[in-house]
């Protein structure tokens, strides 16, 4: 039975996924089980001999526990549910999330837990000020990732050597344009400045994460905005900075390259 048949199997009975979910939690004896589950006890008893005969539930001493493929299963089970989640808004439709990479895509239900802020027609800037203010209240270790130039933004980013900034190709060649010499193109002392082309905004401080992307006809949205505070998505917006950061130019490299 293929993977994808075995996560329906599971799917196709609400018994036997509580039941499964229930022995990957903690090893259960069967009369736990029957407490545990909200099903009759016959129901309880087939559902856990349809998993040990598919290999996903195995029989211990003091009761029943998850198998490898069962605890593989539950896994799948829990992406899907946080698929669930984060499809129930609809930023996720009117936004083009084929800008992040394949590796972090597969990684969204991370942010299963986020929450989305919309500016309203009466407040357009809305979300720029929330942005802005919650980077200024990170302080100075926060590290951000943008693809346009906002004023706002610039205003609140710290210059420390704990901050990090990455710019959009473009938005370093416009600063560029204005600067006379490497030493004006030189905005900060102490924080680390890379370049890169990249399409997604993102800014990691110790709390949280803030996330922008183009909508899906290839708009920049600065009125909608993706915040995200727990561990997962921590995890998440730090490793996709570190994956940009790691991939891009030190911008004093890229001042004098332009100016040779």
């Amino acid at each position: 039975m293929s993977s994808e048949s075995i996560v329906g199997y599971v799917l196709g009975s609400s018994v036997r996924t509580d039941v499964l979910l229930a022995v990957v939690a903690e090893e259960r004896s069967m009369s736990a089980l029957i407490d545990t589950v909200d099903a009759s006890e016959s129901a309880v008893y087939n559902a856990v001999g349809d998993l040990e005969r598919k290999g996903l539930a195995r029989s211990l001493e003091a009761g029943w526990a998850a198998t490898g493929s069962g605890q593989l299963v539950a896994d799948l089970l829990e992406q899907q549910g946080n698929l669930c989640r984060l499809l129930a808004d609809d930023y996720w439709r009117e936004h083009d999330v084929s800008a992040l990479p394949r590796r972090f895509r597969i990684r969204l239900t991370e942010l299963a837990g986020a929450e989305v802020v919309r500016a309203s027609d009466t407040d357009p800037h809305a979300v720029v000020r929330e942005v802005r203010d919650r980077v200024e209240r990170g302080g100075a270790n926060v590290d951000i990732v943008t693809p346009i130039y906002q004023a706002e933004y610039e205003a609140v980013m710290p210059d420390a050597a704990d901050a990090r900034l990455l710019v959009d190709r473009s938005v370093a060649l416009d600063a560029l344009e204005r600067a006379g010499s490497p030493g004006e193109a030189d905005q900060w002392t102490d924080t680390a400045v890379r370049v890169l082309d990249v399409d997604v905004g993102i800014a990691v401080t110790d709390g949280e994460i803030m996330l922008s992307l183009p909508t899906i006809d290839g708009r920049w949205d600065s009125r909608t905005e993706v915040l995200a505070a727990d561990d997962r998505a921590m995890e998440w917006g730090r490793d996709l900075f570190e994956h940009y950061w790691d991939r891009a130019t030190p911008n004093d490299e890229f001042v004098a390259e332009y100016f040779s």
